[in-house]
């Protein structure tokens, strides 16, 4: 039975009858990528309602996620994948906002209010720093293109918990990213990775050993993560383009990971 999108985050045990190894899924992965590469040289063009609003974005995010995919890959290949978990959280993050711009076309301004927030208050940091290069003229300047889009602030915009509260299924992925953010800061998660538990010695009085050569568990199902993200990125953007050209081959794709591409806002549903 075709799962609810909060099931993007892969479940090895689940898609392993669809995929015999590792190098079947990154092959499968691979071809994904080409159909997007090979769109580059056509012209894309956007559903009105999103050229004039977040369509720019969507397009760029799934750009992104592909280029992110491509690196996941090669480190899945070294098998050093907690290396790639840090991509994998940004390329969820790239794909729930894709989706949340695509449920919402004219969430692009607040998008924009973000990104000037966040350059008003670095403004404002460097200048307490005694810096070069910004002055009082300049915190106004960024202070005044601020003003002109406050009245498109959004709260989902600015904290991406409450983005993905509002998609169908989001909460369940916002839990998954929390584990990402785990192994992408100086936490403890991370510092235990590299630790084995030995029995105390004199040489070893706390029962710790260093461990370089740490392999991450469920390897299989981090990549199939990054992939449903890669996937539902594609629909995204396709699904803003006229022509729509990948529709059959994106359901077949996510048929194949038992992800559903059904995308709809949390209060759409009863």
């Amino acid at each position: 039975m075709k799962q609810d999108f909060a099931s993007t985050v892969y479940n090895a045990r689940v898609g392993h009858e669809k995929f015999h190894d590792l190098n079947e899924l990154r092959a499968f992965t691979e071809r994904l990528i080409q159909l997007w590469d090979r769109d580059h040289d056509r012209p894309f063009k956007m559903k009105s309602e999103y050229a004039v609003g977040s369509g720019p974005l969507i397009w760029s995010f799934t750009q992104h996620v592909v280029e992110l995919t491509r690196t996941i890959l090669d480190l899945s290949r070294q098998n050093r994948m907690i290396i790639a978990v840090p991509l994998i959280r940004l390329s969820v993050e790239n794909t729930m906002t894709s989706v949340w711009a695509y449920l919402v076309p004219d969430s692009a301004k607040a998008v924009v209010f973000e990104g000037l927030r966040n350059k008003k208050n670095t403004i404002a940091g460097i200048i307490k720093q005694n810096a070069e290069g910004f002055d009082a003229e300049s915190l106004g300047k960024a202070q005044a293109e601020l003003s002109e889009f406050e009245e498109y602030r959004l709260p989902a915009a600015q904290n991406f918990q409450q983005l993905c509260d509002q998609i169908l299924g989001g909460t369940g992925i916002k839990l998954s990213w929390r584990v990402m953010s785990s192994y992408s800061h100086a936490q403890m998660p991370m510092a235990d990775f590299y630790l084995n538990e030995v029995p105390k010695t004199d040489d070893m009085p706390l029962g710790i050993e260093f461990n370089p050569d740490a392999t991450l568990k469920s390897h299989e199902a981090w990549l199939g993560t990054s992939i449903c993200m890669l996937i539902t990125s594609m629909k995204v953007c396709d699904s803003i383009n006229q022509e729509g050209r990948h529709k059959t081959q994106l359901g077949r794709a996510a048929k194949m990971m038992g992800i559903s591409l059904d995308l709809k806002l949390a209060n759409e549903q009863k």
